[in-house]
């Protein structure tokens, strides 16, 4: 009986951390509200640190889908894909995630890809 109660603890134990890890999303500096009231300049610079941060963490873990990332990312300037992320976000007035996620989906968007997450 003893043995079932530790059985038990463990399982609730690893449940739980397993549960955890599933509820956690990207970090969010800015939300999709904050974005748009940046300068376009501004604006231009937070998706150059967004596309630089994803390919540089791509390149660095060997993730699979680098090539086709960098290869979508250099189909536009940053200019434009800023000005495409403002568009993305008056679009999903309901998107609750950061503005990050907003130029990831927008990127997949302008890509022809399916949606990230």
């Amino acid at each position: 009986m003893r043995i079932l109660l530790v059985l038990a603890t463990i399982l609730s134990v690893t449940a739980s951390i397993m549960a955890e890890a599933q509820t956690l999303g990207p970090l969010v500096s800015i939300s999709p509200e904050e974005y748009l009231k940046l300068p376009n300049s501004v604006q231009t610079l937070y998706v150059a640190g967004v596309v630089d941060g994803v390919s540089v963490t791509s390149y660095g873990y060997s993730l699979p889908d680098h090539d086709t990332y960098v290869r979508c990312a250099r189909t536009m300037t940053l200019g434009v894909l800023a000005l495409h992320v403002a568009d993305w976000i008056h679009a999903n007035p309901g998107f609750s995630e950061g503005a990050a996620t907003a130029v990831s989906k927008t990127l997949s968007v302008q890509c022809k890809r399916p949606s990230a997450r």
